[in-house]
């Protein structure tokens, strides 16, 4: 049994310029997540796919296996799953891998034992893959192309306590866990038997814009978060 964590981080971001390596909160974000996947005990490998060789160099500097990215896959509509796909087929490492851990580096919250958990819930359950979510109370409403809106998860005449609605969850972007068979049946991060892995209120974001950056720089801060 192998596990291997796969982050991919493509030298080009048209959003925030040069964010994997940019300093966040005193450290390169792309070491945030590459550090709590080393430190995971259930994890034995992690593999950084970029086309960017500073990236590739700040990877293997955090005790990431590097991978470099075909151009082909760098371009901005590239998807995640062929690069993942790639190194599968191509990095010695990963061409062992039959659990695959897919880490995003825009969510740096990410803890290690948050990793280790997914995957003993991952065993327990006896799952094909599993995302990581977050406990999620809003009230949804769908907007039509003629601007009007459809509730989606609950009925406005009998309105119901924000804290009731059950059992709802969100996707947090933070990391995947998938079988290998799933990965080589349908080149996909989910499918089969998928089960969640809930995350803190405070793990929800994932870096996209400026003000994302603020705010989890303010969150590692107040919570005296580092790398692991």
């Amino acid at each position: 049994m192998s596990v291997v964590a796969i982050i991919c981080a493509r030298g080009g971001s048209k959003g925030i310029p040069r964010k994997n390596i940019r300093s966040f909160a005193g450290h390169p974000l792309i070491e945030w997540v590459i550090r709590a996947a080393v430190a995971a005990k259930r994890i034995d490998h992690v593999v950084l796919s970029s086309d960017d060789e500073a990236i590739l160099t700040a990877a293997k500097a955090c005790g990431a296996l590097a991978h470099r990215r075909p151009d082909a896959l760098a371009t901005d509509e590239a998807a995640t799953e062929p690069v993942v796909t790639d190194v599968l087929q191509h990095h010695p490492v990963a061409q062992q891998a039959t659990t695959v851990v897919l880490m995003q580096a825009t969510s740096p919250l990410t803890r290690p034992n948050d990793l280790d958990a997914a995957l003993e819930q991952m065993d327990a359950g006896n799952l094909d893959s599993l995302l990581s979510v977050v406990e999620n109370h809003v009230f949804q409403w769908s907007l039509g192309a003629d601007g009007l809106v459809t509730p989606l998860n609950y009925d406005p005449q009998h309105r119901p306590r924000r804290q009731d609605i059950p059992d709802r969850v969100a996707e947090n972007g933070a990391f995947y866990v998938a079988s290998r068979e799933i990965w080589d049946s349908v080149a996909c991060r989910l499918g089969g038997r998928t089960g969640a892995y809930v995350m803190q209120p405070w793990q929800a974001w994932e870096i996209d814009t400026e003000d994302d950056w603020t705010r989890l720089e303010q969150v590692v801060a107040e919570r005296g978060l580092a790398p692991a």
